[in-house]
């Protein structure tokens, strides 16, 4: 077996190996690897492992350098989900050893892997994150069965009450980012540049989507999706203050849920959350249950995982700061930001 760093000449083959595995994600493919070099100039690393000239395994790495965390390699960066993926156990342990080789060389702080089952490795774990996956039913019309009661009340009255309605494409980009950095500005994040999202787009093609929802023409909440395979990826939101009173987001989740049965999609993944936060709560009372995930680290030199969560006391003053400054000022400093927290 050998293992390499990734070129070129090798994205098709571990693209298709991605799409092909059961536990491959978007965040695995080479297309996210691009998306981080493209927009914020991270060196990729990413590494694979062939057999007999056949991809058998991934491991997509970059290379991230800021102030505060040092200079580490991640798998992957503002993905949930990335880490070694194969089902070989002789790749499991190449690909560990020469990522934990580069890290050593490129004197990395450390090496982040973001699994999103049980780790195969056996490096220092974070659990602070848990995801939130479940099944859909084949027949659209069973949807709105899997959601309790009271968040089914929501889905209607926004739906019968308020006249909701969703719509799909490329064209609500302006309405979706204007959501996107209103709500991130309310909780004092950073936030990506809209080139992110239209790189985003491009990359992913028709396997990434955009859906706005709108009461009396107005757009109070708008979501971006990955797919792959038979598996959507609700990944970017915002939405209007009011839009809980609204039932807005229950609305666009329970349409969206219905869209992809009609589309054909089997798992239904509304993604990564502190187990103590709001989106957890809301995640919660829709229906899903949280399985833990495992961020696995290794310090060549020793270390603890960085604290950069919300949760931490630290973060609250630029969380303060971030919320009241200007929206235009929000949106030049938001992407330097989150250069430095991936």
């Amino acid at each position: 077996m050998n293992i390499e760093l990734m070129d070129g000449a090798d994205a098709r083959k571990v693209d298709r190996f991605v799409l092909s595995h059961p536990d491959g994600t978007p965040f695995h493919e080479t297309r996210w690897m691009q998306l981080v070099r493209t927009t914020f100039g991270f060196e990729t690393q990413s590494l694979v492992a062939k057999q007999d000239g056949v991809v058998v395994g991934v491991l997509p790495l970059a290379m991230v350098t800021a102030p505060i965390t040092g200079r580490r390699l991640v798998s992957v960066p503002f993905g949930v989900y990335g880490g070694i993926l194969t089902s070989d156990t002789d790749a499991v342990a190449g690909l560990d050893e020469a990522a934990c080789t580069l890290a050593r060389r490129a004197s990395a702080r450390y090496v982040e892997m973001r699994y999103i089952g049980t780790a195969p490795t056996q490096h220092e774990s974070l659990s602070l994150y848990e995801t939130y996956r479940r099944e859909l039913p084949e027949d659209a019309a069973d949807v709105l069965n899997l959601i309790p009661r009271k968040r089914r009340a929501e889905v209607r009255k926004a739906r019968d009450r308020h006249g909701a309605t969703m719509t799909a494409g490329r064209a609500g980009l302006d309405e979706f980012y204007a959501l996107y950095v209103s709500n991130k500005r309310r909780l004092g994040s950073p936030l990506f540049s809209k080139r992110y999202f239209t790189c985003l787009l491009d990359l992913y093609g028709p396997r990434a989507s955009l859906h706005v929802v709108r009461i009396e023409e107005r757009a109070v909440a708008a979501v971006l999706s990955l797919r792959a395979r038979d598996v959507i990826y609700p990944y970017y939101s915002g939405s209007v203050p009011d839009a809980d009173r609204l039932g807005a987001n229950n609305y666009m989740y329970a349409m969206l849920m219905e869209e992809a049965c009609r589309g054909g999609v089997r798992i239904f993944d509304f993604g990564r959350s502190r187990a103590d936060s709001g989106a957890a709560a809301f995640k919660r009372h829709m229906g899903f249950s949280p399985t833990p995930l495992d961020y696995q680290f290794y310090f060549p030199r020793g270390g603890h995982p960085p604290a950069l969560t919300p949760s931490n006391p630290k973060t609250a003053v630029p969380r303060r700061i971030l919320s009241a400054v200007p929206e235009w000022v929000a949106r030049l400093v938001g992407p330097v930001i989150m250069r430095h927290v991936p």
